[in-house]
C-alpha cells in the first residue's frame, strides 16, 4: 500500500463487509468468515469453506468447534464477528439457509470467550445482518451487495492501494501457467544429460554432501539474482535437486533462512551422506564448478549450532516456531525471503508442464500455508497432485489444512506473516 496507514472507522454494516475482502484477498464464495475482536478493535481475521449443505448435526458442530478454537488462537481478543457468505439469498424470514450453523457457532465462539457481537449474512446478490429480522428496520430480501462495494470503507482500501483479487483457484492458475512453451522446451531439454535423465541422478545422490552443497548453493544464487531469470539449464538443475524428498526439504529451509542454515540444519538431522554419483551442477555456471567463490561450510559449526539448526530444521518444515531452549523468543522465518521466493517459485513453475513441476507447487502451499492462507495453500497442493498424484508431502500438509490446523507460525502475532495492509489497526463504531 502507497500511503502511511491510519486508524480506519467502520461504522456501517456494509463498511465492516468492505474489510472482509481486502483482509482476504478476494471476495469470499460460500464461505464462513470471522474475525476476533479487542473492545472495538478488529483483529485477526479467519476464513474457512462452508460445511456441505448435506452435513448432520455432529458434523456441524465439529466444524464449528474448530473454527472457534482456531480463532482463539489470538489470545488478546475478547470477541468476535460472524460474516456467513452464503451460496443463495436469504429471502424470506425463518428460511436462513444455514440456521444450524450459525447457533452452532455463536455457542462454539461463546465457549471459547468470543461472544458474538454481530453478524451478517451475505447472499449472492443481498446481505442483511443475522440479529435483526424486523422487516421496518431491515426490509427483505435485504442490502444490495453493490453498497457493499461502494461504501467509504471499500473506497478507503482501494485509495490506499489495496485490489481484491480473483479466487484463489483462478489466481494460481494463472501463476502456475507455462508462459512461454519454447523456454519450457529448452526447459525440459537441459533436463536431459548424456540420455540420462537429471532427476534420476539427483534423487540417488542428492543428499551426498558435495552435491546438496551445489543444490543448495545453486538456489540461494538464484535467489539471490533474482527478479533476474536463470537460464534452461540452470532451471533444470533446480527443478531436478527437488527430486530428492531430503534434498528439497532442505531447498525449503534454505528459502526461510540461508542455505548455511540448511545445510547445517541437514547434517545435524544426519540427512547428509557420501556422494556416490558424480556431482551433478548446471551448465555454464562458474565455469562448471558449482561452489566456485560461494563455499558452504558446515565444518566450522560448533555442535550447539548444528544441534540448534537440525531442532529449527524440522521445525521450519511443519510450521512451528517454538524456541529449543524455554524462555527464548520464538523464531520468526524470513517472511521478506519468502515473499521473493514466493515468486521465483511461480516463475519456475511456469518453466515446466510435466511431474518435475509438482515439488515446486508443494512448496509454493507450503509457504501460503506457514502464511495461514489455507485457501492458497489448498489450491497448490491441488495442482501438485495433479503433476504427481499422491505426492506425499502436500497429501500430508492438505490433511492438515482438512482438518484445520493452521501452521503455529501463523498463530503467533509475533512471528505471523503480514501483509502491508494487514498492519493497520480498524475500529469498529456500532456496526448496522
Amino acid at each position: 500500500m502507497n500511503k502511511p496507514l491510519e486508524t480506519i472507522k467502520v461504522s456501517a454494516g456494509e463498511d465492516l463487509l468492505a474489510f472482509i475482502p481486502h483482509m482476504v484477498g478476494y471476495w469470499p464464495d460460500a464461505s464462513i468468515v470471522a474475525i476476533s475482536m479487542l473492545g472495538k478493535k478488529l483483529r485477526a481475521t479467519m476464513r474457512l469453506d462452508l460445511p456441505p449443505d448435506s452435513s448432520s448435526g455432529k458434523e456441524v458442530g465439529r466444524f464449528a468447534a474448530i473454527a472457534a478454537t482456531q480463532l482463539a488462537n489470538d489470545k488478546g481478543a475478547d470477541g468476535s464477528l460472524i460474516a456467513i457468505f452464503g451460496r443463495q439469498d436469504w429471502r424470506v424470514p425463518g428460511g436462513l439457509p444455514q440456521t444450524q450453523l450459525y447457533k452452532a457457532l455463536r455457542k462454539a465462539f461463546e465457549a471459547q470467550g468470543l461472544p458474538v457481537r454481530d453478524a451478517w449474512f451475505i447472499g449472492t446478490e443481498h446481505w442483511r445482518s443475522l440479529e435483526c429480522t424486523d422487516a421496518r428496520c431491515c426490509p427483505w430480501p435485504g442490502k444490495e451487495n453493490l453498497c457493499i462495494k461502494e461504501s467509504f470503507v471499500n473506497a478507503e482500501f482501494i485509495f490506499r492501494g489495496s485490489v481484491v483479487g480473483r479466487a484463489p483457484m483462478e489466481q494460481v492458475r494463472e501463476l502456475i501457467a507455462v508462459r512461454d512453451p519454447e523456454f519450457a522446451a529448452s526447459v525440459a531439454a537441459a533436463g536431459v544429460v548424456g540420455g540420462e535423465i537429471l532427476a534420476g541422478s539427483m534423487v540417488i545422490n542428492g543428499c551426498g554432501v558435495q552435491q546438496l552443497t551445489a543444490t543448495l548453493q545453486a538456489w540461494a544464487f538464484s535467489l539471490e539474482l533474482w527478479p533476474k531469470p536463470p537460464d534452461p539449464h540452470m532451471c533444470a538443475f533446480l527443478l531436478a535437486g527437488l527430486a530428492n524428498h531430503s534434498a528439497r526439504d532442505a531447498v525449503m529451509v534454505l528459502l526461510a533462512t540461508t542455505a548455511e542454515y540448511a545445510l547445517a540444519g541437514a547434517a545435524g538431522m544426519s540427512l547428509v551422506g557420501p556422494d556416490t554419483e558424480p556431482i551433478m551442477v548446471a551448465k555454464n555456471w562458474y565455469g562448471g564448478n558449482q561452489a566456485a567463490g560461494r563455499p558452504l561450510n558446515v565444518d566450522c559449526l560448533s555442535d550447539d549450532h548444528l544441534v540448534e539448526a537440525a531442532y529449527n530444521f524440522s521445525n521450519i518444515l511443519i510450521g512451528a516456531s517454538e524456541p529449543r531452549i524455554p524462555g527464548e523468543e520464538p523464531r520468526v522465518l524470513d517472511w521478506a525471503r519468502l515473499d521473493k521466493a514466493e515468486r521465483f517459485l511461480q516463475f519456475l513453475a511456469q518453466a515446466s508442464d510435466d511431474t518435475d513441476k509438482a515439488p515446486v507447487l508443494c512448496i509454493l502451499g507450503w509457504i501460503q500455508w506457514c502464511k495461514g492462507r489455507g485457501s492458497w495453500a489448498g489450491q497448490y497442493f491441488q495442482a501438485c497432485m495433479d503433476y504427481q498424484p499422491g505426492y506425499r508431502l502436500a497429501s500430508l500438509l492438505e490433511q492438515l489444512l482438512s482438518a484445520g490446523h493452521v501452521a503455529e507460525c501463523a498463530r503467533n502475532p509475533k512471528t505471523a506473516w503480514h501483509r502491508d495492509n494487514q498492519d493497520k489497526e480498524t475500529d469498529l463504531d456500532e456496526a448496522a
